[in-house]
């Protein structure tokens, strides 16, 4: 094939083959890009160019072949990136868990270092959910007395964590 018959064929053929491309694509400037290289690879095989007889059937053919090919590529690429990114948000989600349970942990090994009352005057609030009022007349103490617990408390546990 010459360079007069190469173009021939490129300009009978190129717009209807980009046309062709993007059905199968969906964007305009990969199809353009696939047809361009079909049309390189065939100047560089020129010598040995295996366009015969029906040329169009050759084109459309090899054109349908690229875009399977790439479509093919591009949803691998596109697994790979999700499984990729479900292993990550895994690990995030096990490494959380496994933060949030040792902080948990040495929460509640802290609340056992508090004296006593304390102790017990924060658990009421802080897992039963007890008003400071609610506490008070629990334990026949006064409200303040709650309120000063709480305080001593919430200073220990920064102190501690």
């Amino acid at each position: 094939m010459d360079l007069k018959q190469f173009e021939v064929l490129y300009k009978t053929y190129q717009p209807g083959l980009v046309n062709f491309a993007f059905f199968y694509l969906k964007n305009e400037q990969e199809a353009i890009d696939l047809v361009q290289e079909l049309f390189i690879s065939i100047w560089e095989k020129k010598d040995s160019s295996p366009i015969t007889d029906n040329p169009k059937s050759y084109l459309m053919t090899s054109v349908k072949n690229r875009c399977f090919n790439k479509l093919t590529r591009n949803k691998n690429n596109s697994n790979s990136i999700e499984l990729l990114e479900d292993i990550l948000i895994s690990q995030e989600d096990t490494s959380s868990a496994i933060e949030t349970k040792q902080t948990e942990e040495q929460i509640l090994k802290s609340i056992d270092k508090l004296p006593e009352k304390c102790k017990e005057i924060f658990v009421l609030s802080r897992f039963e959910q007890m008003s400071y009022k609610e506490i008070a007349a629990t334990l026949n103490i006064s409200a303040k007395t709650v309120e000063n617990q709480i305080g001593n408390a919430l200073k220990f546990l920064r102190k501690e964590l």
